[in-house]
């Protein structure tokens, strides 16, 4: 006589959209097994419909045992009010019984060779969600033993992996403007003053790199890609869904002065399309700040008294316009709330935006703080903090503020930096670290789960000049930084002065070189404009 599972009745009779609950069962093996039985524990409430993580967590369970290799066997047709369960011939045969009269019928027909049994679909949803229950306690002692590793960083001084610097001359001073690394982190953006912008890639030997030693050799990095387009940029910004297996997603937004937004192609670097603002008069304006939304569908762009929206798969002038009163010089928005835009303006406010009101009702809530313009604001929405902590950066304040969106009276910490110009100066996140760059050359890291009641940060003097941007790479415990910034140069300045990019030279020789007046060779100032990549991991 074939072996058979008590079920107890289902207390829901919902397939979709509602919670199963049951209570304890007993299922009993066949004789010649040697575990004899199995008793399952209930469990309170367990959704039938499961999440993308949870159905990701449970293939990768492990279903080797004999109890999951009964259950798996197991095929349930579905036609409209009745259901078959075919058995195959190596698993054993296994009965459904709802009650006492079924159970003696099945008995009764113990002639039949077919184990097919026509059951209601109660039973079949308490069928799967025992199963599911048998998957969750194997993830459960399958996470428990499981520890997953996480990057560590700044846990020694840091690594010199690559560096490029720009030479500079009086008519035309090259120096960098920040960086940004892909969101798969296969290269690098680079925006140089009346240089156009530079993607430079990631070493190959890099890529799967676990650990560097002291001496690998510095690698010399060159332009994959270089916009030869001169003008100042405003602000870039990569497309999110950016992914180098896909060509069609990889490319960035740059906004220029007196032009439209380009789209240009991380490949070639052929221009792929351009979204024009107008202003009042129906001129070409420049936007001063971009955004991509969460989803990359819309393009968040900051004017002088607009923030303009367009559609990322429509280019032109085709766009939905929010009037705000002061000009938008950053953008940000959480995932908590999509619908609502987090900017910064020339006056040191910040203001966060419904788009679904009216402009005429004018910001949600506006911060102060800082003493002068917002360069930059970011959520840690990749760090392990909640969704709604906002960094905010401005240009002449010595501060970087965290703040709490949801209790915005005042900021939660200060996190002290040296800013003595009207220059960006970029900070960047990755998981617990925040990492900033000052006027004085200096890399500022602060370990935002260990923080004292000064927020003193680790310092490393990394370059001669302006330390102006600094980006983490998404994947690996690698970070980037550039460096330089405009020089106002004395009148008794020679006009063939150049203005070389370079750390190679020895102090004592920086010293000799503006002293020498031959008229056949140039007077050198040295200043720095390079990137360079740096390994701070263990």
């Amino acid at each position: 006589m074939e072996e058979s599972v008590n079920i107890s009745e289902l207390e829901q009779t919902s397939l979709f959209n509602q919670n199963v609950s049951f209570n304890s069962m007993e299922l009993t093996l066949p004789a010649d097994s040697p575990s004899g039985k199995l008793s399952v524990s209930p469990m309170p409430e367990i959704s039938f419909a499961l999440s993308e993580e949870e159905r990701l967590k449970l293939k990768r369970v492990d279903q080797n045992t004999s109890q999951r290799s009964v259950l798996k066997d197991i095929s349930i047709n579905v036609n409209k009010k009745q259901k078959e369960i075919n058995l195959s011939k190596s698993a054993m045969d296994v009965s459904i019984d709802v009650d006492e009269e079924e159970v003696e019928e099945e008995e009764q027909s113990s002639a039949m060779e077919d184990s097919t049994h026509v059951i209601d679909i109660e039973d079949t949803v308490h069928e799967q969600t025992c199963e599911q229950s048998s998957l969750v306690e194997q993830l459960e002692q399958s996470d428990s033993s499981t520890v997953i590793p996480s990057l560590t960083y700044f846990d020694r001084q840091v690594i010199e992996l690559g560096r490029r610097c720009w030479p500079s001359s009086m008519e035309a001073q090259h120096y960098t403007k920040g960086c940004y690394w892909s969101p798969d982190g296969t290269c690098l953006l680079l925006p140089v003053h009346q240089d156009g912008m530079h993607v430079m890639e990631l070493p190959l030997d890099l890529y799967q790199a676990s650990g560097v030693p002291e001496s690998r050799a510095v690698s010399t990095l060159q332009s994959a890609v270089h916009i030869p387009e001169g003008g100042t940029v405003y602000d870039c910004v990569w497309y999110p869904g950016m992914n180098s297996q896909a060509p069609e997603t990889c490319f960035w937004l740059a906004s220029r002065q007196h032009e439209p937004i380009h789209m240009w192609d991380a490949f070639n670097g052929s221009l792929r399309g351009s979204f024009a603002g107008y202003d009042e008069v129906d001129e070409v304006a420049a936007a001063i700040s971009l955004a991509f939304s969460n989803d990359g569908q819309q393009i968040f762009a900051g004017y002088k008294r607009c923030i303009k929206i367009f559609d990322t798969n429509r280019p032109g002038r085709n766009y939905v316009e929010y009037g705000v009163k002061f000009s938008i010089s950053c953008i940000a928005q959480t995932w908590e709330h999509p619908q609502t835009l987090t900017c910064g303006n020339w006056r040191g406010y910040i203001q966060h935006f419904d788009l679904r009101i009216s402009p005429k009702q004018g910001p949600l809530f506006t911060l102060g703080g800082h003493t002068a313009g917002i360069t930059q604001l970011r959520y840690a929405n990749d760090t392990s903090s909640s969704g709604w902590q906002l960094f905010s950066g401005a240009r002449k304040c010595p501060k970087l503020l965290q703040w709490d969106m949801r209790n915005y009276k005042q900021p939660l910490h200060e996190f002290q930096r040296t800013v003595d110009t009207n220059q960006r100066i970029q900070f960047d996140l990755q998981q617990n670290w925040l990492a900033s760059g000052d006027t004085n050359g200096f890399l500022n890291v602060w370990n935002l789960q260990q923080l004292n009641s000064q927020c003193k940060p680790k310092q490393y003097a990394l370059h001669d000049d302006c330390c102006n941007g600094v980006s983490f790479h998404p994947n690996l415990p690698i970070l980037a930084t550039s460096s330089g910034q405009y020089h106002f140069l004395s009148g008794d300045t020679a006009p063939n002065a150049t203005l070389n990019g370079t750390q190679e030279i020895e102090t004592e020789e920086k010293e000799q070189l503006p002293q020498q007046q031959h008229s056949d060779s140039p007077t050198k100032i040295f200043y720095e404009n390079a990137v360079l990549l740096l390994w701070c991991g263990s």
